[in-house]
């Protein structure tokens, strides 16, 4: 399975559709592999319901909104943390990618820097 980026392709929001297609362009040039689940499919209403129960809403939100993000069933975050995770250069990390070896070494390293 591996990184499933849930998302909708039926959202007037141009702030989710941005937030959505910045993930699949940053995941897209560093060549992570990928599947997209787009929760506004018939098709997909057990993924959607899936997405609801394990992704954490915003403040003030009843669901939680695309994109959410999971590395197979676990759920990793929002489009938030992912951008957090770009800007901190532990993008690897935060997407589970990162052997345990290099995980223990960012955190160390994160650790020692704050």
């Amino acid at each position: 399975m591996g990184i499933r980026i849930f998302i909708t392709s039926v959202s007037a929001n141009s702030a989710v559709k941005k937030c959505q297609q910045l993930i699949v362009d940053v995941l897209t040039a560093k060549s992570i592999p990928f599947e997209l689940v787009d929760i506004s499919a018939p098709e997909n209403e057990e993924l959607k319901m899936f997405m609801r129960e394990k992704a954490k809403p915003k403040e003030g939100q009843v669901n939680p909104m695309p994109p959410q993000i999971f590395s197979d069933d676990e759920y990793l975050g929002d489009y938030q943390a992912f951008d957090e995770a770009v800007e901190d250069n532990c993008l690897d990390v935060f997407l589970q990618l990162a052997s345990a070896t290099k995980t223990s070494e960012a955190t160390v390293t994160l650790g020692v820097s704050f």
